[in-house]
């Protein structure tokens, strides 16, 4: 019987614990060039990424998607499922190099915080034939599966390691391009808006 750790993902076993755990494509270059043009607490305030900076990151992942898609398993789903995920890497991979062609002027994915807050799907809720929608793999090849549910469709699950850096640089799910990231601005603007509209409140009855 599984633990509480190991049943809802919240452990991260080494890699050599993980015999059936798959090899993905370093994003090491990808992360430090999204940390160079994201907001952070060492940011410079209302700095302006270097449009150079941006279209990298996007051509970074795209190129780890890439190598995703050459290396993606054979005889792991049906016929149809393969064609699909192909078709959909093709898909992100298009839309990343569009952009950096034309990058826009600041990155405007979710926040870090945003990831780590997805819903967790424990591995007894997996069945063998769910397969991440990105890499085509079985989720239940790895011992350890860390899964994650997006908020706009409860059949909408992927590998955590495989949707992350789309999230954090496009803020989309993959599958049905719903803006996380825009919500949450629109969520933020509609906060301080209020908080605004309270504020003024207060000094006019102050002062009425």
């Amino acid at each position: 019987m599984s633990n509480y750790e190991i049943e809802h993902n919240t452990t991260e076993p080494s890699a050599a614990s993980q015999p059936g755990r798959r090899r993905r494509p370093d994003l090491s270059t990808f992360f430090a060039t999204l940390s160079e043009i994201t907001p952070g607490p060492d940011s410079r305030p209302h700095a302006v990424p270097v449009p150079g900076d941006v279209s990298a990151a996007f051509f970074s992942l795209a190129e780890a998607l890439e190598v995703m898609r050459r290396e993606a398993p054979e005889g792991t789903a049906t016929e149809g499922t393969t064609q699909d995920s192909e078709g959909l890497l093709t898909q992100m991979i298009q839309t990343l190099l569009s952009e950096a062609d034309t990058p826009p002027r600041q990155v405007e994915g979710v926040s870090e915080e945003f990831c780590d807050v997805l819903d967790r799907v424990p591995k007894s809720s997996l069945d063998t034939s769910q397969t991440c929608p990105i890499c085509n793999t079985p989720f239940l090849e790895d011992e350890y599966p860390l899964v994650v549910r997006l908020p706009c469709h409860p059949t909408h699950l992927f590998d955590l390691d495989c949707v992350r850096p789309w999230l954090r640089l496009r803020g989309t799910c993959p599958l049905d391009r719903t803006d996380f990231a825009k919500q949450l601005r629109e969520k933020a603007e509609a906060l301080k808006k209020l908080v605004e509209e309270d504020e003024k409140e207060e000094w006019d009855g102050m002062y009425g």
